[in-house]
């Protein structure tokens, strides 16, 4: 067994355009001379069930709008791990989050140095060309943004709005940082802009997914989503405005979740394990200029299809190493279904269709999430004790609270290595992630 993990993409990142290393001499010069036509939204909803948007038509009308303009995957990340940092660099890297090394929420900047984000792969190619933001209320997404060997170039964490319990007001902020970006990006380059928001899930943690105040947050998502129509508020407003202010230029735009969240109010567990309801995940993907299968479904998209997908917008060949293909790829032609007017319908059906994966393979990853956790909490706490004492304390509390977290995060990274994840380094390579 190996204390490093299997070898990255790259090994140690930081050369200069080292992530078009797969293509030809000649499509690695023609990508580093062209200026990327391209402008793209991602917009990320942690912790939200398509099927409590598809029960909530009033309640959500800007996402039942937007699946009719778009093709949507009521997808499924069954056999991985149903927890948010795992899957947001699942997404952000494309490979598996077990390929990564990822199974808990603490953030291990040397997962990205081997293997690059989407914001590596576009300034890697572009450089200046491109604009690459990045905007969320969960510091561990803004943490992958700077990661790596060229981070994304604006990048924001939006910290909790004080006395926002529910998580609203917090939440509309970054729709409103979100919407000043769009209309500021600059129709002469490439544009990559991720919003990223937290409230739905934090709410389900708080709640539970049955409660009122996850449908709430829901429709408050909705509400920051827009309508792509000018006035149409929102993210999706600003784009339509957009659109408007630069003739022939257009966004592409995709929407996603990173998994799904139980009904009751658990100890406020909310996912991790391996139920339909946590491992429901979703798609919902309007490509610029193409209206071709406008309401249709593709189940067979999966969220490590979205760094392939970005890359694809923006002409960048997918690497062989990475494991989902553009959602645009022809391998996904015979896949895709026309259900006419029964869109909700058919896709809440197709929910209902999900189940759990086979015994050996749940008892696998909930032990994996169990084990996992524990440094994870233990993580949090040592964080928030060194942050707390007198600036003097600092370095020799921290590396108290490092002897303590390794303790239980080295035992940790040996189970989730005997569960199939087989890039984590067992030995970290920073061993006091305290130091102020």
């Amino acid at each position: 067994m190996s204390l490093f993990g299997a070898p990255g993409a790259t090994g140690n990142a930081g050369t200069y355009y080292p992530d078009v290393t797969f293509a030809t001499p000649e499509e690695a010069l023609a990508l580093l001379l062209a200026t990327p036509d391209a402008n793209f939204l991602l917009i990320g909803t942690d912790g939200t069930n398509l099927a409590a948007i598809l029960a909530d038509p009033a309640g959500t009308p800007n996402f039942h709008a937007f699946m009719q303009q778009s093709v949507t995957s009521a997808s499924t990340i069954v056999g991985h791990t149903t927890i948010s940092n795992p899957s947001w660099t699942t997404m952000q890297t494309g490979v598996w989050s077990e390929t990564a090394g990822v199974s808990n929420n603490v953030f291990t900047p040397w997962t990205y140095d081997n293997w690059p984000t989407i914001y590596n792969q576009l300034e890697n190619t572009y450089g200046d060309q491109v604009n690459t933001t990045v905007i969320a209320n969960w510091l561990p997404i803004t943490e992958i943004a700077g990661a790596g060997s060229n981070p994304a170039d604006h990048i924001e964490f939006v910290p909790q709005v004080a006395g926002d319990t529910d998580w609203i007001a917090t939440q509309n902020l970054v729709g409103q940082k979100s919407r000043a970006a769009i209309l500021a990006a600059d129709p002469t380059k490439g544009n990559l802009i991720f919003s990223y928001f937290v409230g739905v899930d934090n709410n389900a943690h708080q709640y539970g997914g049955d409660s009122p105040q996850y449908r709430l947050a829901i429709q408050n998502m909705d509400y920051n989503l827009g309508s792509q129509t000018l006035d149409g508020g929102g993210l999706l407003g600003a784009v339509a405005q957009w659109e408007f202010n630069h003739p022939g230029e257009e966004f592409s735009t995709l929407i996603v979740t990173d998994h799904g969240e139980i009904g009751p109010n658990e100890f406020g567990r909310g996912h991790g394990f391996q139920s339909p309801r946590e491992t429901a995940t979703f798609l919902m993907f309007d490509q610029a200029g193409n209206d071709l299968r406008d309401g249709y479904i593709n189940n067979s998209w999966q969220i490590v299809s979205v760094t392939p997908t970005i890359m694809d917008q923006f002409g960048i060949p997918t690497p062989t190493y990475m494991q989902g293909a553009p959602l645009t790829a022809h391998s996904f032609d015979g896949t895709y279904v026309d259900p006419g007017a029964n869109l909700f319908t058919v896709l809440s059906a197709d929910f209902a269709a999900q189940g759990y994966p086979d015994i050996a393979t749940n008892v696998n990853l909930v032990s994996r999430t169990v084990v996992a956790t524990i440094p994870s909490l233990v993580y949090d706490q040592v964080s928030s004790i060194v942050n707390s004492v007198p600036s003097f304390l600092q370095v020799p509390v921290s590396w108290l609270g490092a002897g303590v977290y390794q303790a239980v995060n080295i035992p940790a990274q040996i189970w989730v290595r005997l569960t199939g994840v087989t890039g984590n380094q067992i030995i970290p390579p920073v061993i006091n992630p305290f130091l102020p």
